[in-house]
């Protein structure tokens, strides 16, 4: 890993919603072209930690610092539909950009998203709407890139072709910090991992944990997570080893019956 420089500081940096303190203290110095993943379950602050960090939402108490004038390209979790075509609305994010139109036109053939240029973003299923999410962050990527979850919905092909397009982009010395909990994402793209364990940033080695696969039963009165697929009459989806417990306790908190829990060979 090559770094640039000092980016972007956190002094003591602490963040409450409604009373609850989410991010607590945290002080660290985030460097020009590092690629760093924030890792664990929902809920631990992953999100927060971006969002606080783009200035997207502000500090509780504490010091945000830039170390130079900052532009963010940002890929948020849910990508929200609108009254539009997805062609129009890309084509007006190249005007405000000043994009070619032909770097568009590439990506949306990257993408597989040329059947449905002509498609209502609202009417978009979830993956294709997360396509357009990241398409839109790629066709003129700024100094930082911030992924949440950014693989959610998407296909093999395309998480292919999302994952060498941030490479490319790392080689050029763009920083990525992203929110995420697939290990094949940390493992291709990461310098560094990290957790956040009670309100503390913690550095983690998520390479060597084991992996579970958690089954749940449909209920049509819960909101399904982004992080579920369908199984038969189960819903299921993967935590990692250290991440398992806080996992299985949210989704009972949420009210879905667990079960089975297996381990991934």
């Amino acid at each position: 890993m090559k770094t640039n420089g000092k980016l972007i500081t956190l002094n003591n940096v602490t963040k409450k919603y409604g009373g609850k303190t989410i991010i607590e203290g945290v002080s660290h110095t985030f460097y020009k072209g590092e690629s760093i993943a924030f890792y664990g379950h929902n809920g631990c602050g992953k999100s927060t930690m971006l969002k606080l960090i783009s200035g997207l939402i502000p500090i509780s108490f504490g010091e945000l610092k830039y170390h130079e004038r900052l532009r963010f390209s940002y890929v948020p979790e849910k990508f929200v539909g609108m009254e539009i075509e997805m062609i129009d609305y890309l084509r007006a994010v190249e005007r405000m950009e000043g994009v070619d139109p032909a770097v568009t036109d590439s990506l949306i053939e990257d993408f597989f998203l040329d059947p449905m240029i002509h498609t209502r973003m609202d009417k978009l299923s979830k993956g294709s709407l997360q396509k357009v999410g990241v398409l839109q962050a790629l066709m003129a990527p700024h100094e930082v890139i911030l992924l949440d979850e950014p693989l959610s919905g998407q296909d093999a092909e395309s998480q292919k072709v999302f994952i060498d397009k941030m490479k490319e982009l790392r080689e050029c010395g763009i920083t990525i910090l992203m929110s995420c909990h697939e290990k094949k994402l940390i493992e291709a793209l990461s310098d560094r991992v990290y957790t956040i364990e009670n309100g503390k940033l913690a550095a983690i080695d998520a390479s060597g944990e084991a992996e579970y696969s958690i089954y749940v039963k449909k209920n049509s009165m819960l909101t399904v997570r982004h992080d579920m697929r369908s199984n038969g009459g189960r819903y299921e989806l993967t935590a990692e080893e250290a991440a398992l417990k806080a996992t299985v306790l949210g989704l009972y908190e949420d009210g879905w019956e667990v079960v089975g829990i297996e381990k991934h060979a």
